[in-house]
This record gives C-alpha cells, structure tokens and sequence, in this order.
C-alpha cells in the first residue's frame, strides 16, 4: 500500500489536521498552555447567587424525600478548588461552604415532612453546610485542548450525583490565553461559566457564571448569575483554610482525611472525596465510557491514500505503456500464427503439384520455376494478386481466408509493385522452409544455395 504524501499521491490529513496526526499529542497540556496556569490550589472565594433583576436568592425548606429546597444562606457561599491535570486526565474538586440560615427563616414552621436543616442533628441558624463537586475529564479525539466531563460526584445528601453527568453536553475549553469556558447543557438546565486568569504572575482567577433553568411547563426562564474572585494557594495553606472553613461556617461533620492536613503536613485529600456516598471512575470507564484517548481508539485514521494529479497520469502512462505491450506482444503472437498459417497452406499447395514419390525431398530452382509458371498464367513473368488468388482458391490445401491472403501477397510483394517476380517467389520459399507440412511430421527443404541456376532459369527466360 502507498501512503500518503509520497511524489504520486495526495498530501496527508495529518499536515492539516491534528486530529489525523499522531505527532500531535493527546496530553491536555500539551494542547494548550492554559491548562497549566489552570491547575493548582484557588480560594478562598467568595461567590455571591442572585436572580435576574439582582433579586437575592431565599433559603427553602428541605424535603428529605425527594432532596429539594436548600434551607441555608442562599445568595451567598465560599468556594475553594483543587485542580489537577495528568497526562490525558483532568480532575476537579470544588467545595461549597453555605453559611446557616437567618433567624428569620428559622422561625419559620416548616411544613409536614419536611425540615429547616439538611443532616440530621443539626439547628437552623447555627450550622451551615458544605457541599462537593467532584469532575472528571480527559482530553478530547479532536485534540483542540478541550475536556469532556465524563464523571460528576455531588453531594452528600442534597441533589446526590456519581456517575456520568446527566448534561448532554459538559466541556472546557481554552478561550484564550488568559482564560477558559465551561458550558453544560441539561435541557432544561444550562450553565456557562468563564474563568479568567488576572494579576501580573496570574495569581487570580476570576469566575463568572450564568445559569438558565426552563422546564417544558415554566412560562419564564429562570435565570441566576454569580461571579467571584479567588486567589491562587500554596498547597499547605490551602488545606489549613479548608479545615478552618469548616469551623467558621460550623459545619457539623468535617471529613476525617481533613483533620490530619494543613499546618505544613503532607496533603492527605483522597483521589475520590466523595466517598463513602459516591465513587470514581474505575480504570475500565475512563477508557470505555469515557474514551481516554491514551486508552481507547480514535476515530481520526488516515484514510486510504489516493492518487494526486501526477500520480494519475503516471498510472494512465502506466496502463498506456502496459497496454500497449500487451497488444504489441498478442499482435505478434497473431502475427506468428498467422504467417504460419500462409506459408504452410501456400507450400502445402505448392508441394501438391510436384511428384515427390513417397518423399519431399527438395524443392529444385526447375521445380520452383515450374510452378511459377502454372501460377502466372498470363506468362509475364510476374505473378498478379488475382493469379495468386486463383492459385490459392483452388481448393487443393483448403481454403485460406482473405485475411490470411492479403498478408501473404504483402509478405512476398517485397518491392511493393502489386506484383511477384520470380526472384521474389523463390526468396518466399526460402523463407517457408521452416514450416511444417501438416500431416507429414517432416520439413520442407528449398534448395536455393544455387544462385546461378537460378539466373540462368531468369537468362533463358524459363519462368515466362
């Protein structure tokens, strides 16, 4: 097989595409220098929620059943992340600190089955809560820098999620270099959010976000913007501040990998945080469901080579020369057969006139001189296409086509004058001397090695 790019065929997809190159590789940073800046420790921030309008947004009682209604400060929380990226793989961990509800809320009765704190044992107006997002991401086939989001732990309690998103649609990707666009489309639920890179060593991260809600059966759109700004962190005093928000927003149980972190110790924060409620994607789901590129297979190959305009026409050239050889080699082959075919039906015919008693013996310049003459019946010396013709056609060797015919009277016309002479006739026979009488299984031998017998036969004027 030719590949592509060679002198006769096409250039390759690769040149163009990245996605066609196996050069290019699959690793996110790689792709894309923003994808380093974007890694590393970020918060505190603090992110503010309101409502189109600057409306701000209201706590609501918790139904344990169906995990609806948030009954903490609701247009207001501290977020911190961990973000890292490996190779082909992106991980995400974002932890929401929501302060406890306002005394106003609290002294509020909620309705039958349902109640003014999420965990069991705490007191509205005293504890708040926290909430994690965890994603999970790999570079995409496209190789443009992009990340598809192919696993989302959320919780614990409210709006539980593990397993592949619900979104049809949950990327990142590079908008610049100095920021990055995230979008999820649930249908009915559709977020955008951007993250901008600020401060002289990009040590701020600016993110704003907007997000729309519309249910088949809602009039309106619900829509609530929000927009923060955090620094980056050192990874040991990220975890000190972590732990300490926990303690500052009284949040009732603190995970227990936390405890021993911060304070100059080595970071003990597990690869999957949401355990014991929810889990990671196994090895076997990053490469399948999740389509790693460095465990699964692209769809980008390079597609069978094709010829260019110069590897065309040396394929025409090829054939035409190809061709020609053929024909020229099948002609010859014709050519063989059929002069074959002449001469042994003109000497078999010859052959039949002479007395050979038992034996062909040889032909003599008297014997040949002699059937030139039956053959020139008008005794001029020079045997006529029409003499020959009825010399041929009458029927003693068999019938010879006219094919066959015209190309013996070209082969023994040799001067080209429409006529034979004897010197001609008898060059003919000589010629003919290796051809088979059929039926004979022996040569006929044309004595011609006396030239001057036949000049005196043409002196004595014996052939007229």
């Amino acid at each position: 097989m030719v590949n592509c790019g060679s002198l006769f065929t096409k250039a390759c997809l690769g040149l163009t595409d990245p996605r066609y190159d196996p050069a290019v590789s699959n690793h996110l940073i790689a792709q894309d220098d923003i994808w380093k800046e974007f890694t590393g420790y970020w918060g505190p921030e603090e992110r503010r929620y309101a409502d189109v309008g600057g409306s701000p947004r209201l706590p609501g009682f918790y139904n344990p059943e169906s995990k609806g209604g948030w009954p903490y400060r609701s247009d207001k929380m501290t977020v911190f992340r961990s973000i890292a990226i490996e190779g082909t793989r992106y991980q995400a961990k974002s932890f929401y600190f929501y302060e406890p509800g306002s005394a106003e809320f609290c002294e509020q009765t909620p309705p039958e089955g349902m109640r003014n704190t999420v965990t069991e044992g705490e007191v509205c107006g005293v504890n708040g809560n926290f909430q994690l997002i965890e994603d999970f991401g790999t570079s995409s086939y496209e190789k443009d820098g992009t990340i598809d989001l192919i696993w989302k732990n959320q919780g614990p309690d409210s709006d539980e999620i593990s397993g592949p998103p619900r979104a049809s649609t949950s990327t990142l990707s590079p908008a610049d270099e100095y920021g990055v666009f995230a979008y999820t489309d649930m249908g009915f639920f559709n977020v955008a959010e951007t993250f901008t890179f600020s401060g002289e060593q990009r040590e701020f991260l600016l993110a704003t976000a907007t997000a729309t809600k519309h249910q088949p059966t809602d009039e309106n759109f619900e829509r609530i913007v929000s927009s923060s700004l955090s620094p980056r962190m050192e990874e040991g005093e990220f975890f000190t501040v972590l732990r300490k928000a926990f303690e500052d927003h009284n949040v009732k149980v603190v995970p227990d990998w936390l405890m021993s972190a911060g304070d100059g110790n080595e970071s003990q924060m597990p690869d999957c945080v949401a355990k014991p409620w929810g889990r990671c994607p196994s090895a076997n789901e990053w490469c399948t469901m999740g389509n790693d590129p460095d465990c699964s297979t692209s769809p980008y190959k390079e597609p069978p080579s094709s010829l260019n305009g110069g590897g065309i026409a040396a394929l025409i050239v090829a054939l035409l020369v190809v061709t020609s050889l053929v024909f020229y080699f099948l002609n010859r082959h014709l050519s063989r057969k059929q002069k074959h075919r002449y001469r042994t039906r003109f000497v078999e015919q010859i052959v039949g006139n002479v007395n050979h008693r038992g034996s062909i013996g040889q032909l003599k310049p008297d014997d040949l001189a002699a059937e030139f003459r039956r053959i020139n019946t008008s005794s001029n010396g020079k045997i006529s296409e029409k003499e020959l013709w009825n010399f041929i056609s009458s029927g003693k060797a068999g019938d010879m086509d006219k094919k066959d015919f015209d190309a013996l009277f070209l082969s023994m016309d040799v001067d080209g004058t429409g006529a034979v002479n004897f010197m001609e006739f008898c060059s003919f026979m000589t010629v003919c001397k290796k051809d088979y009488i059929p039926g004979t299984g022996r040569r006929l031998s044309v004595r011609l090695d006396a030239p001057e017998e036949i000049a005196r036969l043409i002196d004595a004027k014996k052939i007229a």
